[in-house]
């Protein structure tokens, strides 16, 4: 829903009005969701997994001014590095003026208002960002809208989901799903027309919102979807030739995933940090058994210039004990507690590596650290470049 600011005295009653709808109960608990954030004119955060947690979100030095870090605006703030702002309201919470140098703010006396509107599962937000909690597995994206006392708005953009393979064969056809999610309602149906395009490919979809095409070359593509009157969106996809190594394939040549080089590196990134890394193989917070945690450890790397590294870093802690991997014996040897040393896996933005074993019982922790040409570093994070997991 819209976030709010003293606009009229209709709005704010219409915005009251809202928030007294029941929304479904959800538990006080951290919870891992995804972030995106839709721009005007471009795509300001690419999807970004995060956990919540309790610290609580105070945007204006005021602790009576605070919101859960389990709510929206906890995750927002976790998503952005606290990149965001926006004025308080009793009884509302924060609103949203400004995301990663993005500002959609009140003009008195202008005809229409554009302001920052969130969703929460492909439909409008029925609370405010302060309010409510999120459970895992939740999606949120937040986006431009616009309001009006004198139906001076154009008409209320649908937002766009898209379903595609995570990993695809170069030059093989492909085929992806594009929905279209109704303005406010969140009425599913299929995005007819939408424009698909990566990697210098551009594909419409058809009367049942499927699009096929072809990659022609290995790497890390961003396929980005667009429509007249829609909220663009996006997905990533790992293209790969034959056997190279890459996006979880095995060398034909060497028998285990290719450590660098392979993978062409993309241009297209333009979200608010310089270098951002994600874990594809394993989630936080995930949970396996005993020899069923999995042995290829694998990523994804966007950023502004070309990319020069990727390392891994992996720590175990069992019963007291702790351990850090060694890629030169491709081992675990005992560690001081939250050290261990980095090992060079990649110079692409897509990563894997091979374990030469299963992992045993324990709490794990795996690191991404990426750099690129013009010498920045990866920031780690929970939940996107820290994973911590566990083997029980």
């Amino acid at each position: 829903m819209l976030s709010y600011r003293p606009v009229s005295k209709v709005l704010v009653l219409a915005c009251l009005l809202s928030l007294t709808i029941v929304s479904l109960a959800r538990a006080a608990a951290p919870a891992t969701v995804t972030v995106r954030i839709e721009g005007a004119s471009q795509t300001l955060l690419s999807p970004t997994t995060v956990t919540t947690n309790e610290t609580p979100v105070i945007k204006d030095g005021n602790h009576e001014h605070s919101c859960r870090g389990s709510s929206a605006a906890g995750a927002l703030e976790q998503a952005t590095g606290g990149n965001w702002n926006g004025a308080w309201f009793s009884g509302i919470g924060y609103s949203v003026e400004t995301i990663l140098g993005e500002t959609h703010a009140f003009e008195p006396g202008a005809p229409a208002n554009f302001f920052w509107t969130y969703w929460l599962d492909s439909k409008e937000a029925t609370s405010g960002i302060c309010e409510g909690e999120l459970n895992s597995g939740d999606s949120i994206l937040f986006f431009p809208a616009c309001f009006s006392e004198s139906n001076a708005c154009p008409p209320a953009p649908n937002p766009l989901g898209i379903v595609t393979p995570s990993v695809v064969e170069a030059g093989a056809p492909f085929t992806v799903t594009v929905t279209s999610y109704a303005n406010p309602s969140g009425t599913a149906s299929p995005a007819v027309g939408a424009t698909v395009a990566g990697d210098g490919v551009e594909v419409k979809t058809d009367a049942s919102g499927h699009a096929t095409l072809a990659l022609p070359s290995a790497g890390n593509v961003m396929l980005r979807v667009s429509a007249p009157n829609a909220v663009r969106t996006e997905a990533g996809v790992c293209v790969h030739k034959g056997p190279d190594g890459n996006c979880g394939t095995t060398s034909a040549s060497s028998g285990t995933p290719a450590s660098a080089g392979a993978v062409a590196q993309s241009q297209s990134y333009k979200g608010p940090y310089a270098v951002v890394a994600k874990a594809t193989s394993v989630r936080e917070g995930q949970v396996f058994p005993p020899g069923r945690a999995p042995r290829l450890l694998s990523g994804t790397v966007s950023t502004h210039t070309t990319l020069t590294s990727v390392s891994l870093r992996l720590r175990r802690s069992f019963k007291g004990r702790c351990f850090a991997y060694n890629a030169t014996t491709t081992r675990f040897t005992r560690s001081r507690c939250g050290q261990g040393s980095y090992f060079k896996v990649s110079s692409g933005p897509a990563f894997s590596y091979l374990l030469p074993s299963a992992l045993q019982p324990g709490r794990y922790v795996l690191d991404i650290q990426a750099t690129d040409a013009a010498g920045n570093r990866t920031t780690l994070a929970r939940g996107t470049s820290r994973i911590v997991f566990y083997v029980r």
